[in-house]
This record gives C-alpha cells, sequence and structure tokens, in this order.
C-alpha cells in the first residue's frame, strides 16, 4: 500500500480526499470475497480472523498439536519408510516393498478365536504373481494374496478357526482348497467347509485346525497349479519326517527297531 501523508496544519477536506484514495491501493472492496464489502476496516477484520483460523490438528491418539498458518510441520521417513511432499502439495508415505510382511497378527492366530463361533478371517485374492512368490514360473501364472500379502507362508493354531475369504471378483474360477502336498496330488478335507461360488459375495472356504491336523498343509487352487503356498500348524501330526544324527547321516529309527527285536527274540 502506498504511504499516505497529511500535515497537522491541513484541513479536515484534506485529511478525508487522502485517505479515501484507499481505493486506489486496495482496489474495489466488492471484490473482496468477504462478508464485510462495505467497510474496509470489516474486510480486513474478516481477512485476519481467516488467516488466524486456517490450520489444522495433528493428533497420535493421545496428544494433539496445533497446526496454524505459519507453522511448519516434519515428516521424517525411517528404515523402509519413506515420506515426499510433491509439488502439488501433497504428503505421500510409502512402506519399502521389501518389508517383511508375512507375519501380521490377523494371521499367525496366536489367540483362540472361536469363542461364540467367531473366526479370523482371511480376504483372499487373485492376482498375477511376482518374484515375490515362491512358485512364480511354476504352475499358474496368478497367485492368492491374503490379506493384500502375494502368496505368504502363513501359520495356523490348534483350536482356531480361519476363515479364507473368497467374495472378491478375482477369485472366480479359483476355489482355494487345502492340500498335503504343493502339487495337490492328495487332498486334506477334515475340518474343512466352503461356503457360495468363489467371485461371489459370501464365498468362502474355512478350516477348523485341530491338534490332529497335519503340520504341513498347502492352500492351493483346485483348478490351477501353484497358486497358493505351505501353512504350518502347531499340530501333534508329523507326516514326511526324517531324522538324521550330528554328521547329518540318515537314521531310519523302524530298521533299527526291527533289528533290536529281532536281536532280543534270538537271544
Amino acid at each position: 500500500m502506498a504511504v499516505r501523508s497529511v500535515a497537522t496544519t491541513d484541513t479536515l477536506g484534506t485529511f478525508r480526499t487522502t485517505f479515501n484514495s484507499h481505493a486506489t491501493d486496495t482496489g474495489d472492496l466488492t471484490s473482496l470475497g468477504t462478508t464485510a464489502k462495505g467497510s474496509l476496516v470489516a474486510a480486513i477484520n474478516e481477512v485476519n480472523t481467516s488467516v488466524a483460523a486456517t490450520g489444522f490438528t495433528l493428533s497420535d491418539g493421545s496428544n494433539t498439536q496445533s497446526v496454524v498458518a505459519g507453522n511448519t510441520m516434519t515428516v521424517t521417513g525411517s528404515s523402509g519408510i519413506t515420506a515426499a511432499v510433491s509439488a502439488t502439495d501433497t504428503l505421500t508415505i510409502s512402506l519399502s516393498n521389501d518389508l517383511s510382511t508375512n507375519i501380521y497378527a490377523d494371521v499367525v492366530g496366536t489367540q483362540h478365536n472361536t469363542t461364540s463361533g467367531t473366526h479370523t478371517n482371511i480376504v483372499t485374492k487373485v492376482a498375477t504373481k511376482t518374484a515375490a512368490h515362491i512358485y512364480q514360473g511354476t504352475g499358474s501364472s496368478s497367485g492368492y494374496t491374503l490379506d493384500g500379502v502375494e502368496g505368504p507362508f502363513i501359520e495356523l493354531k490348534p483350536g482356531n478357526t480361519y476363515r479364507f475369504d473368497q467374495a472378491d471378483g478375482t477369485n472366480s474360477g479359483h476355489p482355494l482348497r487345502f492340500y498335503y502336498d504343493a502339487a495337490k496330488v492328495t487332498a486334506y478335507s477334515t475340518g474343512v467347509t466352503t461356503n457360495g461360488t468363489p467371485g461371489s459375495a459370501g464365498a468362502y472356504t474355512q478350516i477348523v485346525v485341530a491338534d490332529t491336523t497335519p503340520h504341513i498343509l498347502y492352500y492351493q487352487c483346485s483348478s490351477h497349479a501353484h497358486m497358493g503356498n505351505r501353512i504350518g500348524v502347531n499340530s501333534q501330526v508329523l507326516q514326511g519326517v526324517s531324522f538324521v544324527d550330528t554328521t547329518g547321516t540318515a537314521q531310519t529309527f523302524a530298521s533299527n527297531a526291527f533289528a533290536i527285536a529281532q536281536a532280543v527274540a534270538l537271544g
């Protein structure tokens, strides 16, 4: 704004003429986007109030901090986490693709989940395999994702119920089932129930895990090869187990036991 000066000897008329020329500096008040267009003082007060009120409250759920005009909020990345501000005033926080995402609370099943008929729900989808899938290049070019993780190894606990939710449309034509082996030679169906058609609302495959569930299973598509991965179960049933001594030499205990029994019988 230009400087407006009057002398103490100037008349009131000169004073009024000098300072009424504010429009030259500020423009037409009616062009201001305020509700106080009729008064320069009111307009300035409204603009000042608006600037002072601009801002937001930042909270971590326990503590809050007001961020207003003139403040600077700094977001610092860490290992596996990047923070970047674009020219369009957009803050983007990203997780590195190589972060381990195979362990997460809703799948490892460390708590008993079947009270009152509840279960652990695992959102299942189908996507094109990448190098993150253990069977990329083998079988189908598509693979399962569980809760957004591509083809993870998963750990299930006896006493819990797990529901593989196949309502998403990408599951169409890809029924999830359980097997003793990755190649699907032998299916496992004990405690397993299915509902609906994969790719439609309400579709799922569910398994009730028990101490008698094999300690190794595989979740795979019944129609296509190698879309899933391995399941570990902390059960009392072992299969496909071999033993070695401290040098790595295989030990066949059944044959040894038979030899001992035979020696005893023969005296």
